[in-house]
């Protein structure tokens, strides 16, 4: 990368900047994660909501897990709007760091987060995520701060 017109510390802070804002870029995608394990204890399936299903509906069944893996530690979610349709169990978790986010720079957010729910009940629940940083310093772009899905839970039985 050749910067002109900065000479020494300038010139090494320019680099750095540049380094971070590019690997803060990079994390605001989808991180790689292993596939979904296709049933959880007890045969009940576990079903994997990822970013790109941001705006969409996603069919289960009563007894499902669902999973919502976002790419960056960044997202805040807040929760099922009908807990007694579909209940969040436990609270979030981070998941390993992808080999896409470089372990020797501060701030990026790119470690992908796991909420788990349980489909309860026949009904609608939206899950809902928000966040105003894409990294370090970054502010997301308006079509980046917002996270909603819906489920719907339909009894099978």
């Amino acid at each position: 990368m050749l910067i002109r017109g900065f000479t020494g510390a300038r010139r090494r802070f320019a680099i750095a900047t540049a380094a971070v804002a590019t690997a803060a870029a990079a994390g605001c995608g989808a991180a790689p994660a292993p596939p979904p394990a296709p049933h959880a204890r007890g045969g009940s399936p576990v079903i994997v909501v990822r970013d790109k299903a941001n705006g969409t509906m996603v069919p289960v069944a009563v007894g499902d897990r669902v999973e919502l893996i976002l790419s960056s530690s960044y997202w805040d979610v807040a929760g099922s709007s009908a807990p007694s349709v579909l209940r969040q169990d436990g609270p979030a978790t981070p998941m390993p760091r992808p080999s896409s986010c470089p372990a020797n720079i501060a701030g990026l957010g790119c470690i992908p987060i796991q909420w788990k729910f349980t489909a309860l009940a026949d009904g609608k629940a939206v899950i809902k995520a928000s966040r105003t940083s894409c990294g370090e310093a970054l502010r997301c772009r308006p079509d980046q701060t917002r996270f909603t899905v819906t489920v719907v839970v339909r009894d099978q039985g």
